[in-house]
């Protein structure tokens, strides 16, 4: 699988769940954030910006069964044409750097693949029992240690510009979250 902005809180979750069920992870981050990034379980980190990453992906895995779409624009092109043709998801649930766009000439002549949006809100709202069951299996494997529950990194709120400059380039890891009253 590839997991886009791994070294974000999202993304380092995604990376150890994936790999505790066994998938073979490829993962994308700045070149600063891959030694911690492997050393969350991924098989391979590269950079997101780099101008041959679909063929870099493919080169490496011959195409993937789930891309973990977070980013959008830069990466949503090469998010499609990595997926495995019919049977590849692309599963949609960020766009950091803008709204891609997705054509039906993309999705039937160009990458025949299926995508789909995911909102946690959404889900719990549409699909209560499901939630349930992910927030149980999510409490198991904090009991087992197999998942450690994150720890934001607080800022005060006066600080919003800054932290918001870092993460626009490309300068932090983990979950970030402004305090009102600190």
């Amino acid at each position: 699988m590839l997991i886009h902005a791994a070294a974000g809180g999202v993304g380092q979750a995604a990376v150890r769940l994936a790999h505790h069920y066994g998938a073979r992870v490829i993962a994308t981050a700045a070149p600063a954030k891959h030694d911690a990034v492997l050393a969350l379980g991924a098989d391979k980190v590269l950079d997101s910006a780099r101008a041959d990453l679909a063929v870099e992906v493919t080169r490496l895995t011959g195409g993937v069964d789930l891309v973990l779409e977070s980013v959008g624009r830069t990466t949503f092109a090469a998010s499609l044409s990595v997926a495995k043709p019919i049977s590849g998801r692309v599963v949609v649930f960020g766009a950091s750097s803008g709204d891609a766009t997705l054509t039906t000439r993309d999705l039937v002549f160009t990458n025949p693949v299926q995508v789909k949006g995911l909102h946690i809100g959404a889900l719990a709202t549409a699909a209560p029992a499901l939630y349930r069951s992910l927030l149980t299996e999510l409490h198991g494997l904090v009991a087992q240690g197999v998942y450690p529950p994150g720890r934001p990194q607080l800022h005060p709120l006066a600080d919003g510009p800054v932290v918001l400059r870092e993460l626009e380039a490309r300068r932090t890891t983990g979950k970030h979250a402004l305090d009102p009253w600190r």
